[in-house]
């Protein structure tokens, strides 16, 4: 099993369970770096299930084996007590961590139904930052899941493309915005879709009405 993954990916949710669930995770964490599977980490901290602390605490001990590690600016300076801006932060972690790529979203809520969503990525190898245009006034019909289904279309573009941080930025940035259109909390487009909705944006003439 290990040997033939190519990532692994795991949230803070999951360590912030219980203490059985958060050993078994760690352990999986660590048998998969061994066997030289990316590993993959979402802090996605949630207050209810554990404080700052005790998050700081848990996630620091894994970040050693983080490959790719999602941690948006917010959390940063909250759970993690960074200070100065969020491409200083994101650096700074894969100074202290070899962590390979750092992604952080940035959301911008105008009002509860209407959000402009971007992102942000840093490469450690390449010294480099990747972003694009952000999707602006999305219409938005239920947010949940938008972060999840960003971080699946930012996978699918490093693993797909062996580690292009920019289709990473595209996939991630364009499955999340039309997630935060679709109720429920799973997003229901395929790739086809996405690469429509991502070719549109990047559209500065006029758009065709038959790309339906």
């Amino acid at each position: 099993m290990y040997t033939a993954s190519k990532c692994f990916h795991t949230t803070g949710i999951t360590l912030a369970l219980n203490g059985q669930v958060r050993e078994t995770a760690v352990e999986m964490i660590k048998r998969f770096k061994k066997a030289g599977t990316l590993v993959s980490f979402d802090v996605n901290f949630r207050g209810n299930l554990w404080n700052g602390d005790q998050a700081r605490e848990c996630i620091l001990q894994i970040l050693p084996y983080v490959d790719i590690f999602f941690c948006s600016e917010d959390t940063a300076r909250l759970t993690f007590l960074k200070t100065g801006t969020a491409r200083e932060m994101m650096k700074g972690f894969t100074e202290e961590y070899p962590i390979s790529i750092v992604a952080s979203t940035q959301r911008i809520v105008h009002s509860p139904k209407r959000h402009t969503f971007g992102s942000i990525i840093y490469d450690a190898a390449r010294d480099a930052y990747y972003e694009e245009e952000p999707y602006r006034d999305i219409e938005v019909v239920d947010r949940i899941g938008s972060g999840d289904a960003y971080i699946s279309g930012a996978l699918y573009g490093l693993l797909s493309t062996g580690g292009d941080c920019s289709k990473a930025v595209a996939y991630g940035n364009a499955t999340a915005a039309v997630k935060n259109t679709i109720p429920g909390d799973l997003p229901s487009s395929n790739l086809d879709e996405i690469e429509t909705i991502i070719k549109a944006h990047n559209q500065t003439g006029p758009q065709s009405e038959m790309a339906r």
